[in-house]
């Protein structure tokens, strides 16, 4: 077995008592005390919550509630385990719809009903060996330093170790998470010079659909999926280039080909819904929402929308009453959520307008007026889109007007986001050129945040302040406004020393940012500043007292 094995941390997933007992006794006759074990998905949540395991041993079927795949997609999606730990995926079945779906989640491994003691030893020890390398690498990630990651890989990498590319991958992979995309793109192309390894086209690719060259993307992702019919990243990566290229028929072909070879992904059948709704099939729009709720039960992906969104494809394809009947599970299955009662408000007074109850429908625009205002900041972005609909569909067509003007301000950086802005302008006839109209809006911004950064260059700290806050108060979701706002304050407090009421506000820049993007690095560089700012604060403090 791999050194100290004996140290580390296991949870048993399984609905079992006595399969439970047999893992326990497999892992203790290695040596193994750090054992704990859970009959069921919510349990081993809770677990993972609260403790970091090194091993997780998880059956995929667990009766009711969240299945193994649901608990794999939710750990990974809410980054619960890091690189450097395994989950092993157990399964007493061998399907393809079980093994598809379990795979596209990535686990380290998975295991067929029965397995012997001796062969749970040498899948463990071959993971241990290639994970061991990464612990002090996952823990610069998840500090987010990514600097001292980058190091730790650079040094690593240039020993030539015999898992060479596992160090290459992750290197490459943070730099497209960090926008560097020619930066990935040389990485990837190295690796493929050697040898044609399927991440390293997929990396290759996401690089090119980062530099917007989209074409080069599809082709390929295209050559990908031709190579490898059940390669469902492929899938989702080139629907989501059509899209791009403003192709969504093409998308939406592209993923019903994928939910064929592989149902299981609420997300896919969410894209695939939105994508038929736009392209007025609301027949694939029906079965694909249908299923995404079916499956999202107990999916960290389970969403208010998809709900909403099937009652729209509902009423096209039976009636109003059916699509009623949705709305009627949505607020089930949401009760007292804000924004799953949004959806359902805005999906009503469309529904009731369509059956002649104009005075329900009114009622129903009226609260979904005051739920969308509650949310502020909170709203997703998408929530502004159906909102405009919305409006525009019961006349409203200046408020329509209004919210996408402000989508536009609130998220000027985000590309993809402003072609479905833009789209949604000419679907509504709402601009004639939505094209011109957002591109002048980003100048506008990228203007003031150049003036605002210029101030504080300048020493004028106070202007840079005063601008920055106006900024945040017309565009409050704006996330480089709201990072910059944090900055400026944070230098100025640099100067003239720590106050209170701009700690409060710069508190609520950051919270704002983390809200829409935890994962932004401008928001862990801004954290870190003003981690350090109040530490030297207080160590001045501390030193003026003696």
């Amino acid at each position: 077995m791999a050194a100290k094995i004996e140290q580390l941390s296991f949870l048993i997933v399984d609905d079992y008592a006595d399969m439970r007992g047999v893992l326990r006794n497999m892992l203790q006759s290695f040596g193994v005390s750090n054992i704990d074990s859970v009959a069921n998905g919510r349990e081993a949540i809770q677990h993972i919550e609260s403790k970091r395991y090194d091993v997780i041993l998880c059956d995929y079927n667990l009766g009711d509630g969240r299945d193994g795949q649901q608990i794999l997609e939710e750990v990974r999606a809410r980054k619960l385990i890091g690189v450097s730990s395994i989950f092993v995926m157990i399964t007493a079945e061998n399907t393809r719809l079980m093994v598809m779906g379990a795979v596209e989640y990535e686990p380290d491994t998975y295991l067929t009903k029965p397995f012997t003691k001796d062969l749970l030893a040498q899948r463990l020890e071959r993971l241990l060996n290639k994970k061991a390398d990464l612990f002090e690498i996952e823990k610069a990630i998840d500090r987010r330093d990514y600097e001292l990651a980058n190091d730790l890989l650079d040094a690593r990498i240039s020993e030539n170790p015999r898992n060479l590319n596992e160090f290459i991958k992750l290197k490459a992979d943070l730099a497209l998470k960090a926008g560097a995309y020619s930066q990935a793109e040389a990485i990837y192309s190295g690796v493929l010079a050697q040898r044609d390894i399927a991440w390293a086209r997929v990396g290759i690719g996401k690089a090119y659909f980062g530099s917007k060259r989209y074409e080069e993307a599809r082709q390929v992702f295209q050559g990908l999926i031709e190579g490898n019919e059940r390669y469902m990243t492929a899938y989702d990566w080139l629907a989501k280039t059509y899209q791009a290229l403003d192709q969504p028929e093409e998308a939406q072909k592209v993923l019903e080909s994928a939910t064929a070879h592989s149902a299981k992904a609420v997300v896919r059948q969410r894209t695939l819904g939105e994508l038929a709704l736009r392209n007025h099939d609301e027949k694939v729009a029906e079965h694909a929402f249908s299923q995404a709720i079916r499956l999202g039960k107990h999916s960290i992906y389970k969403h208010p929308s998809i709900y909403a969104n099937l009652a729209k494809a509902k009423a096209v394809t039976v009636n109003g009453d059916a699509a009623m009947m949705v709305l009627r599970d949505l607020k089930k299955a949401y009760k007292g959520d804000k924004e799953a009662n949004l959806y359902s408000s805005m999906t009503e007074a469309v529904l009731q307008e369509d059956m002649q109850n104009s005075e329900r429908a009114r009622q129903c625009m009226i609260e979904a007026h005051e739920l969308y205002k509650e949310l502020g900041t909170q709203a997703a972005p998408e929530l502004a889109l159906d909102m405009a609909r919305t409006c525009n569909r019961m006349g409203e067509t200046e408020r329509a007007s209004e919210l996408l003007h402000q989508a536009v301000k609130n998220n000027h950086s985000d590309e993809l986001f402003l072609k479905e802005v833009g789209a949604t302008m000419s679907d509504l006839g709402l601009s004639e050129d939505p094209g011109a109209m957002i591109a002048d809006i980003k100048k506008e911004i990228v203007r003031l945040n150049n003036r605002g950064v210029e101030l504080a260059k300048q020493g004028k700290l106070d202007e840079a302040m005063l601008l920055f806050e106006e900024a945040v108060a017309g565009m409050p979701s704006n996330k480089v406004v709201n990072l910059n706002a944090a900055r400026i304050f944070m230098l100025h407090m640099k100067e003239t020393g720590i106050d209170p009421d701009l700690i409060i506000q710069v508190r609520e820049y950051l919270e704002r940012v983390r809200q829409m993007d935890a994962e932004d690095r401008t928001l862990h560089k801004m954290q870190r500043m003003l981690k350090q700012l109040l530490q030297d604060s207080a160590k001045s403090e501390n030193q003026g007292g003696e």
